[in-house]
């Protein structure tokens, strides 16, 4: 699989993934602060995202085979990656599986833990209300925004979401970027911890996990796991933010990302 990047400045390369529901273009403006510090930024959109392909799989292991891909197609011999959430946690089993492809790490409001209690209902009220909406009957953005945040009661959740849909060529209709029903399928994948690569522990990269300081993603029965698989690592929370902290505080997150990865 060839994923869609858009590729930001010159320098040390630099490689960030973004989360459930996400894309490319939700950390332009990160990625742009960080090309000022001397980096190449590659915005990748994972598979069943953005303008990547869509697949029948969203494993980690399907997805880290798709970023050694992307690795030797754009001749990244050694990077440095952001992951947030989601992205975080594929960045993570990456530095396990493929350590010496990584400069350094940065993993972003999530631990190497298992998810699955505590994040099943806010994913899958997410998904049901996505599957409520008839798209074909609306004909504007902003319409489709309205009722996505009276379903899910939540406005800065609906305007993430409306970014992520675009106009069918052929029908003229709106449809989804992401590929709901493989999300959906795969969901309780996603939410997994890293137990079943225990055997690949420790990491030895460099690591910082970057936590909003008003999210409950990451907290403090998360340590040890991190300890466990992460030894070389250290934990900062940024104040004010939540679990989009990049949105929330970019210039104190770039701040913290820029000092360490320099």
């Amino acid at each position: 699989m060839q994923l869609y990047s858009r590729i930001i400045g010159e320098g040390k390369p630099l490689v960030i993934l973004h989360g459930l529901f996400g894309m490319s273009d939700n950390w332009i403006s990160i990625g742009n602060g960080l090309a000022e510090h001397g980096f190449c930024v590659h915005l990748v959109d994972l598979r069943n995202h953005g303008k990547s392909p869509h697949a029948d799989s969203h494993r980690y292991p399907d997805m880290c085979e798709d970023l050694l891909k992307y690795f030797d197609q754009h001749t990244l011999d050694k990077a440095s990656i952001i992951g947030h959430s989601m992205g975080g946690k594929l960045g993570m089993v990456f530095g396990l599986l493929e350590p010496e492809r990584i400069s350094r790490l940065v993993i972003v409001d999530i631990a190497p833990s298992d998810y699955g209690s505590s994040e099943n209902n806010y994913h899958r009220k997410i998904i049901h209300t996505l599957h409520q909406i008839d798209l074909t009957s609306h004909k504007s953005r902003g319409s489709i925004r309205k009722e996505l945040a009276k379903g899910l009661g939540d406005q800065p959740l609906a305007m993430f979401l409306v970014k992520s849909i675009t106009k069918d060529n052929e029908s003229k209709t709106f449809r989804w970027k992401f590929n709901l029903t493989v999300l959906e399928k795969f969901l309780q994948h996603i939410y997994i911890g890293l137990e079943e690569l225990s055997i690949y522990a420790p990491c030895p990269v460099k690591t910082l996990f970057i936590k909003g300081n008003n999210s409950s993603y990451y907290l403090d029965e998360h340590e040890a796991d991190r300890h466990f698989f992460f030894p070389e690592s250290n934990v900062v929370g940024i104040d004010n933010a939540g679990h989009w902290l990049h949105s929330d505080q970019p210039e104190q997150f770039i701040e913290t990302v820029a000092r360490f990865l320099c």
